[in-house]
């Protein structure tokens, strides 16, 4: 269910952002360039590419501000932690886990709530374009929310196996994505 909201309201968002005319941007000042120029720019490896086209497959226009992208990106992740803080959450209702595993998988719930706080934080700066005034570094902001998906792959490690391992990785990719887009806008280090 809170996997459906999230892609409602993103879906939502993407909707009302596609509705402005070509070219523009959501906030002044803002560079502008295609999903291509974009991607090739935030990305340093052939992954974050192919990551970064399929996270703007859902942009229509041609070029856009890159502040469209960098929210594009932010929602993305937010809707993967959303799959994974889910996955998570039935893994402890199932009441099979040993204690040691249940305690892992309480922490990693934790750290994906704070992700998720941290991320929805840099997209409410990225919609109300408050990354232009910030008194503090959006891009230490962004390396806490990848810092914070990254304590639950840590944790995860200890177990013998687990079926968050993966769900982690891409998360932590979508975390490292949203910021190399964000770092696309002016003065995000």
């Amino acid at each position: 269910m809170a996997a459906m909201t999230a892609a409602f309201f993103f879906l939502l968002q993407l909707a009302i952002i596609s509705t402005l005319p070509p070219s523009s941007t959501a906030c002044p000042d803002v560079p502008s360039m295609t999903v291509e120029q974009a991607c090739r720019k935030a990305a340093g490896t052939l992954l974050m590419y192919d990551l970064c086209k399929d996270a703007m497959r859902d942009v229509t226009y041609p070029t856009n501000g890159v502040d469209l992208y960098a929210l594009v990106a932010a929602k993305r992740a937010l809707a993967s932690y959303a799959d994974t803080a889910h996955a998570v959450d039935a893994l402890l209702a199932g009441g099979s886990l040993p204690g040691a595993g249940r305690e892992v998988y309480e922490l990693c719930k934790e750290f994906y709530g704070e992700a998720t706080d941290t991320m929805n934080g840099v997209a409410a700066v990225l919609v109300g374009c408050r990354f232009m005034v910030m008194e503090g570094d959006l891009g230490q902001v962004y390396r806490d929310g990848v810092a914070q998906v990254e304590r639950c792959r840590d944790a995860v490690r200890s177990l013998p196996a687990s079926p968050i391992y993966a769900r982690n990785l891409v998360d932590r990719n979508m975390a490292a994505l949203a910021y190399f887009v964000g770092r696309l806008l002016a003065g995000v280090q």
